[in-house]
């Protein structure tokens, strides 16, 4: 059990960052897939990878405007 609210806090913001790093990792990685794909068939195929970044993008977002941190910041708790 942490021991403040505040190593909860920073706990929350690791584990935030952590999964944002591997979200852009993840990404990344399927745009260059995509990319080759594309210029070893020659043609234009559907950017699967979309659907990862935008919806993971989303999710991530609004992760990140929920943190309690931020509002306690702005002043509006």
């Amino acid at each position: 059990m942490p021991e403040s609210i505040d190593e909860a806090r920073s706990k929350s913001g690791l584990a935030r960052s952590i999964v944002t790093i591997v979200w852009a990792v993840v990404g990344g990685a399927q745009f260059v897939i995509w990319l080759l794909m594309c210029l070893i068939s020659m043609s234009f195929k559907a950017p699967f990878w979309l659907w990862t970044v935008v919806v993971g993008g989303a999710v991530l977002l609004a992760w990140w405007y929920a943190d309690p941190a931020r509002r306690t910041r702005e002043g509006s708790v």
